[in-house]
């Protein structure tokens, strides 16, 4: 192509070269088997915020998830913050605010943070933690708003999208192979070096046994009520169907959310100098400390601590001894009960 008059022309464009990680034979935040054909790249995690409500539900994406927390928001109500790295859903949502917590919750992932918007210093918070925020107009072209649902439970993200755009290598849509294509896609669009997480939970290998199934006491039911959301798990034989306001839960896909592994965390909130827009003060979950904690697998449960040292920490889980607990490979939902009840039978 010819340059512009009195112009020499700009030399091209380098293509990046993706980040090369040794290839793990499972997924770090799942246990999984890892298949050849997810690349030898790196792949970005990301952590989108998503409503839970009964204006937000079915929800898409949650069964994708590699890990799925609940946090207490104001109101009562809760929210999750959904971990995001061996399935790329394009369709995830509604998504909602940033809350004060939710850096804790993402930076051990080394994950880009998806939300709609939120207070300002709580979007300041993310960036004074170093991670690598997107609100609904940074996230343009990978956010976008359906017509079958009403604002503002209407907004939605593409992860192929985000990576592709920004540079996350690794995008996939749903699981399929790595697109080449998208390291030099987010050079072009300022994009940083992609990292793959590090798993924060020991999972089982072949043959070993998960520790609540090997110690713990049999549970077919597990009750978590948060001061205005209430939800359980049943053990359906193979893994905890979620059940939210006594109907059982699915995603949008028609597919049910069931975890392999239910994590409790009882943990306290702070109060910050926020309000909502209907003038609830907003809570923060403390995510840094330790205490008690319950982990299900199985059909089973047992008694156990957890600690998080800072918010870039890895939430760590043991037993009451203080030995490492083991989790079936698979999805793994923890409840950030910081206020209300838990139980089982």
């Amino acid at each position: 192509m010819n340059s512009a008059p009195g112009k020499s022309a700009a030399p091209a464009a380098s293509t990046p070269v993706p980040t090369q990680v040794p290839q793990s034979e499972t997924w770090p935040l799942t246990g999984l088997e890892r298949p050849a054909n997810a690349g030898a790249r790196a792949r970005q995690a990301v952590a989108v915020k998503i409503e839970n409500t009964s204006a937000a539900r079915p929800q898409s994406g949650l069964e994708a998830a590699d890990i799925v927390f609940e946090e207490l928001v104001e109101g009562g109500v809760t929210r999750y913050n959904a971990i995001f790295h061996s399935q790329q859903p394009e369709e995830i949502g509604p998504v909602r605010s940033v809350r004060p917590m939710d850096p804790a919750i993402a930076a051990p992932f080394r994950a880009w943070l998806v939300y709609s918007g939120g207070v300002p210093q709580f979007e300041q918070r993310v960036r004074d933690e170093g991670l690598r925020g997107f609100n609904e107009d940074q996230a343009m072209g990978a956010s976008y708003r359906v017509q079958w649902r009403w604002m503002p439970h209407n907004l939605y993200l593409s992860i192929p999208a985000l990576l592709g755009k920004f540079g996350g290598a690794g995008a996939t849509g749903a699981g399929g192979a790595d697109s080449a294509s998208n390291a030099a896609n987010g050079a072009a669009n300022g994009a940083a070096d992609t990292t793959e997480p590090e798993k924060i939970f020991e999972f089982a290998k072949s043959g070993e046994t998960p520790s609540a199934v090997s110690t713990g006491v049999e549970a077919k039911q597990l009750v978590v009520n948060f001061p205005a959301a209430h939800a359980r798990f049943d053990w359906n034989g193979s893994k905890w169907q979620r059940v939210d306001e006594g109907v059982a839960s699915t995603a949008r896909s028609g597919v049910p959310l069931q975890a392999d592994n239910v994590v409790v965390v009882r943990t306290t909130t702070v109060a910050t100098n926020a309000l909502d827009s209907a003038g609830f003060p907003v809570p923060e979950t403390v995510m840094e400390g330790g205490g008690q904690a319950y982990v299900a697998t199985g059909g089973k449960i047992m008694d156990a601590k957890w600690s998080k040292d800072s918010v870039g920490s890895p939430l760590v889980l043991t037993d009451v001894s203080g030995s490492p607990i083991v989790l079936a490979p698979g999805q793994t939902w923890v409840e950030l009960l910081a206020a209300g009840t838990f139980s089982y039978s």
